[in-house]
């Protein structure tokens, strides 16, 4: 086995799939290559890999050559770079950087600032004009790779899925204490989302049909994991269709998997998904919960009939449709749910995972 020794660079504040996907590549790679994570500033993820014992550097400036002499001092093959803020920084310095790069694609560069107009307009081109700067690319989904080559992106590229470790999986909180905690009764059936608040996971869409639901069955309820700015526009959507206290705003957890395995059905209504799967979907197979999902990407390879409900991701009444039909064929769920464990089980492992990053690394040193 050829020893690699890899830095990965990302935003030190990335607390969403990306991050999760860097932290997994630390913990599992280990045996196969070296991994060590270079924070573009301190956040989440930065705390994330402290605590956790992996190796990081804290990137403050790129007005020295932190980065280049890291690189030279410590012997690193591959500089592996993740995210709109490490893509352009990659096209900032690339000519200063005598080992090959790579960038992991999470996501579909052309929504990642939806979330502000100044932002979307100003920094949009910038990612796509860092993104063009890579001679190798590692997507996360078949349609990722697709994008890339209709957008004349030249260099090489394979794909990675993302994975999970289904033993590393723990119920910290079990289903009845995290109900009450939310005053949520054994008859209520639950819906789960987790996804940041952001437009592209489109939550206003299915709070929307959620509410055509529960004016037909009261006894649901829709719990919303995660934080983003679009937070207080959904709660002001809540009280403007008198659903407060039906619709749960837990805010960030750090152990979504106890959500997840508190409710009875995982949904997730994004207008686009770059990662395949989405780690969240990867989380409710390990709590044997089916999905309803957004038929966008790669998505129609692990939810189907057999796994959950497929949606148009515009259509209120088709979310509705298959939250209705989630509600109403509760006996079918358990049997979904088991159908998505056994598929993440048999297709998404961390052995897989690592072993895709692990030979593209050997081709590009090959090179």
């Amino acid at each position: 086995m050829i020893y690699i020794k890899v830095l990965q660079i990302i935003s030190g504040n990335d607390n969403g799939g990306g991050g999760k996907h860097v932290l997994n590549l630390c913990v599992y790679s280990k045996g196969k290559f070296d991994t060590v994570i270079g924070c573009i500033g301190k956040g989440e993820l930065y705390d994330n890999a402290r605590s956790m014992g992996i190796e990081v550097i804290l990137i403050e400036s790129l007005r020295n050559n932190q980065i280049c002499d890291y690189v030279k001092e410590n012997n690193v093959d591959i500089i592996n770079f993740h995210g709109a803020k490490a893509f352009f920084m990659h096209y900032i310095m690339k000519k200063k950087l005598i080992k090959p790069c790579a960038a992991t694609v999470h996501s579909d560069y052309r929504y990642d600032f939806l979330n502000n107009k100044l932002k979307y307009l100003f920094f949009t081109p910038l990612s796509k004009l860092g993104l063009k700067s890579f001679p190798y690319y590692i997507c996360v989904s078949k349609y990722i790779k697709k994008l890339l080559e209709q957008s004349n992106f030249t260099g090489k590229k394979t794909v990675v899925n993302n994975g999970i470790d289904l033993e590393e999986i723990n119920i910290l909180n079990d289903k009845d204490k995290i109900r009450n905690k939310y005053d949520i009764s054994k008859e209520d059936f639950v819906y789960v989302m987790v996804a940041r608040m952001h437009p592209i996971k489109n939550h206003l869409i299915c709070i929307e049909a959620f509410n055509k639901l529960n004016n037909e069955y009261s006894n649901t309820k829709l719990l919303l994991i995660g934080d983003g700015e679009l937070k207080s526009v959904l709660e002001e959507k809540c009280n403007e269709l008198s659903i407060k206290d039906k619709v749960i705003f837990t805010g960030f957890q750090s152990n979504v998997v106890d959500f997840i395995n508190a409710s009875d059905i995982s949904i997730l209504t994004s207008f686009n998904e770059g990662g395949s799967p989405p780690i969240v979907i990867l989380e409710s197979g390990a709590a044997k919960r089916a999905a309803i999902c957004s038929d966008v990407g790669d998505i129609n390879e692990c939810i189907n009939d057999e796994t959950g409900f497929l949606i148009d991701p515009k259509s209120v009444e088709d979310i509705y449709l298959k939250m209705k039909s989630a509600y109403e064929n509760k006996d079918m769920l358990r049997d979904k749910g088991q159908n998505l464990y056994e598929l993440v089980k048999k297709q998404y492992s961390m052995n897989t995972f690592c072993d895709g990053y692990y030979n593209f690394y050997k081709q590009i040193l090959s090179e």
